[in-house]
C-alpha cells in the first residue's frame, strides 16, 4: 500500500494560522483547509474513527426495513408497501426494501447491526427541532447549544493536538460538533483535494501569494495562510491522490464523497470523527420511486464503504452509523406519501459493533392516539454505546443522567 504522510509538526505551523483566530473564512480558503497527517491523534488512546451518515428528512424506517409478515403493515400502506415477494428477507419476519440488495449482501456477510425502533420520549415532529435533539443528544424538553460529539471533543479530546478532530463534507456544519472549541471543519466540495476542476480558486490563492504587503489587516490575514493553504494542500493532495480505492464506486455525489472519506481514513488522516449527509427523505407525496432511489444510492454507497475498508484493513478501526430525525407515520396519506412519524431505525457496521437486530422491532398493533409507532429504544443509549465502548469516553459527563448504554451493542 502506497500512502504519503503528512509531517504533524509542519502541519501544526500551518493550521495554528488557520484556526486559531476562530475566523470565518473565504469559501476557497475553507475548502482549502489543512488535514492532519498519521495516526494515532496525539493525546487519543488510539487511531479510530467514527463516520456518521445523516439520512435528512426522516426515513421511513418501516419501507427500509420491511415488516413482510405483518398484515397490518399492508393494511396501513395499501399503495406504498413494499410487495412481499420483493423484499429481501432476512428472517420470517422482516427484510430489506427490494432496492437494498447491496447492503443486503453486507447483512448476509454478518457486517451489520440493525437497531430497530429508536426515538426519544416526547418526540417533536418539526425537522428543525428533531435534528437538533439528535445533534446535541438532549431530551425533547432541553435546550442545548452544544453537540454530543463536540462535547465529547470538549471533555475527552483537551490533550489532543489537533484543531480538526472532526470533518464534515457539507454545506452546514452540523450542530454536532459545536463545543466550546472548533475542532470540525466543514467542506462542500468532494473534489476539494484537487485543483484540476478549480482552476479560480487556484488563482485566487496565487494571487493573494504574490500580493505585496499592505496596511490592510485582512488582505495581510490573506496572504499569510494563502502559501500556507497552497503548501498543505498540495501535501493533502498527494497523500489522497496515492492511496488508491479497492473497489468502484458509483458516480453519484454521496457515493463519491463515501470515496473521499475512505481515501482519508486509508491514507491515515487521523481526524477521529467524519461527517456526512444524505437527503431528500421527506416524502409526503409519490414516495414509492423516490424512497426506493434513496434507498439504492444509500445501499450501493454503505456496502462499497465497508467493502472498501475492509479489504483496504481499516474497517476494524473504523465505525459506520447511520440515523435520521425521525420515521414516518405508519399509515400511507391520500398523496401516495407519508407524514412525519416518530421511532425509525439505525445502520451500524465496522468496529466492534455486533451484528444483528439491537433493540424490539416496532409493534404496528399498539401506536400512539395519533397512529405513530411507540419507540423502544432511546437513541441516547446509541450514543452512549458508541462514547463507551468504541470512543473510550465517560458517556456519564457528556449525556444525561438517566442514559444507559444499549446493551449487547459492542462485542
Amino acid at each position: 500500500m502506497i500512502t504519503q504522510r503528512i509531517n504533524r509538526r509542519r502541519f501544526l505551523s500551518q493550521a495554528g494560522t488557520l484556526t486559531a483566530l476562530g475566523l470565518t473564512l473565504p469559501s476557497f480558503l475553507q475548502q482549502s483547509r489543512p488535514i492532519l497527517e498519521a495516526a494515532p491523534i496525539d493525546g487519543l488512546p488510539d487511531d479510530r474513527v467514527l463516520i456518521l451518515i445523516q439520512l435528512a428528512g426522516g426515513n421511513d424506517g418501516l419501507n427500509t426495513l420491511v415488516p413482510y409478515a405483518d398484515d397490518i403493515y399492508y393494511r396501513a400502506r395499501p399503495k406504498l408497501a413494499v410487495e412481499k415477494d420483493k423484499v429481501l428477507k432476512v428472517d420470517d419476519y422482516c427484510g430489506f426494501h427490494a432496492e437494498m440488495y447491496a447492503l443486503k449482501e453486507v447483512w448476509d456477510r454478518g457486517q451489520l447491526a440493525v437497531v430497530q425502533n429508536v426515538g426519544y420520549p416526547n418526540p417533536d415532529l418539526s425537522h428543525f427541532r428533531s435534528t437538533e435533539i439528535w445533534e446535541t443528544g438532549s431530551s425533547a424538553d432541553q435546550n442545548l447549544t452544544s453537540g454530543w460529539i463536540g462535547r465529547y471533543f470538549d471533555n475527552e479530546c483537551g490533550g489532543c493536538s489537533s484543531t480538526l478532530l472532526g470533518l464534515q463534507l457539507g454545506e452546514r456544519t452540523a450542530q454536532t460538533f459545536s463545543g466550546q472549541r472548533s475542532r470540525c471543519v466543514t467542506m462542500s466540495n468532494p473534489d476539494l483535494f484537487q485543483f484540476s476542476g478549480g482552476v479560480t480558486a487556484q488563482n485566487d490563492l496565487q494571487q493573494i501569494h504574490q500580493a505585496k504587503t499592505s496596511d490592510n489587516p485582512t488582505l495581510n490575514f490573506l496572504q499569510r495562510t494563502g502559501n500556507d493553504v497552497l503548501t498543505t494542500s498540495r501535501l493533502i493532495a498527494g497523500a489522497v491522490k496515492s492511496q488508491k480505492t479497492s473497489v468502484d464506486y458509483l458516480p453519484f455525489h454521496f457515493s463519491q464523497s463515501l470515496k473521499l472519506i475512505a481515501q482519508m481514513i486509508a491514507a491515515e488522516v487521523p481526524t477521529r470523527v467524519f461527517y456526512i449527509s444524505l437527503g431528500g427523505f421527506d416524502h409526503h407525496a409519490t414516495q414509492s420511486m423516490r424512497h426506493a432511489m434513496l434507498l439504492q444510492e444509500l445501499s450501493e454507497g454503505l456496502a462499497s464503504l465497508i467493502q472498501d475498508l475492509k479489504s483496504l484493513g481499516h474497517l476494524d478501526r473504523t465505525l459506520i452509523m447511520t440515523f435520521s430525525e425521525f420515521g414516518r407515520r405508519v399509515a400511507e396519506n391520500q398523496s401516495e406519501g407519508t407524514d412525519h412519524g416518530t421511532a425509525s431505525m439505525m445502520f451500524l457496521a465496522g468496529g466492534s459493533v455486533k451484528p444483528g437486530f439491537h433493540g424490539p422491532r416496532p409493534d404496528l398493533a399498539h401506536l400512539d392516539p395519533v397512529g405513530d409507532l411507540i419507540h423502544a429504544v432511546d437513541f441516547r443509549s446509541v450514543y452512549a454505546s458508541v462514547l463507551s465502548s468504541w470512543l473510550k469516553a465517560d458517556y456519564g459527563n457528556l449525556l444525561a443522567p438517566e442514559v444507559n448504554p444499549l446493551a449487547g451493542l459492542f462485542d
